[in-house]
């Protein structure tokens, strides 16, 4: 499965590099697929994040208080936000490649890193990625957040179940808006189908403003789910709206 891959990177990239031995981000040699020990580690922020949020917290609060003052006061509409790290080198080197520039064969890897973070003590029914429109998935040729969650569900035993949300309205790219526009952009433009569901994991590649993460999870609340957590291989260190 690595192989295969790692053999289609050589074709998308149109690189000399030796991606079975050399780290995608740096070109050292690598012993850990397309990342060396020394990148992983970056990617990976191991320190404590509230609970609403996952800004980093002092490492002394005790759990009852894994709560921001932010999210004290106005709590999201999630229960609870988990990611690896904060969207700060290298994960803007990262993402972008694996979003835009369609090295597909990133998903494991990122897969690997978010799992390895999870705290499954209460584990969800089906993991739910965030929906593209039909028109942005078309061109791009891939949804980045189904890749995440096919292979994050081989890793856990967790389903993924790709077809409860949908977006139905075409709308501009939330990046390059306000977080108030944010959340006008996206009225309307998401449905949930029918479903059983009580407790599910809703699976972005970086949380902003959490405009998106914040609008789906109200959906899913609307519709019976009783627990949305929000899981993202990064947060922006911006305040989620």
């Amino acid at each position: 499965m690595v192989k295969g891959w790692i053999d289609k990177a050589k074709g998308w990239l149109g690189s000399s590099v030796d991606w079975t031995g050399h780290c995608l981000l740096c070109n050292l040699p690598s012993h850990w697929p397309l990342l060396c020990d020394d990148c992983r580690l970056a990617l990976q922020q191991s320190q404590s994040r509230c609970q609403g949020c996952a800004a980093p917290l002092p490492p002394w609060l005790p759990d009852e208080q894994r709560l921001c003052g932010r999210c004290q006061r106005r709590p999201p509409p999630w229960q609870r936000l988990q990611v690896v790290g904060d969207y700060q080198a290298p994960w803007p080197v990262l993402v972008p490649r694996f979003k835009y520039a369609r090295q597909t064969m990133l998903a494991p890897v990122l897969a690997r890193l978010l799992a390895d973070h999870l705290d499954l003590a209460a584990p969800p029914e089906v993991i739910v990625p965030v929906p593209l429109h039909w028109w942005r998935r078309l061109r791009r040729g891939f949804n980045q957040s189904q890749l995440l969650a096919v292979e994050l569900s081989a890793l856990t035993g967790i389903p993924v179940d790709g077809r409860l949300l949908r977006r139905i309205r075409h709308t501009p790219q939330q990046a390059s808006l306000t977080a108030g526009a944010r959340r006008r952009n996206l009225k309307g433009a998401f449905e949930v189908a029918a479903h059983r569901y009580r407790h599910v994991a809703l699976l972005d590649d970086v949380v902003t403003t959490g405009a998106t993460a914040g609008q789906l999870t109200r959906l899913l609340l609307k519709s019976g789910v009783e627990r949305v957590d929000v899981w993202a291989l990064c947060r922006t260190q911006r305040h989620l709206s």
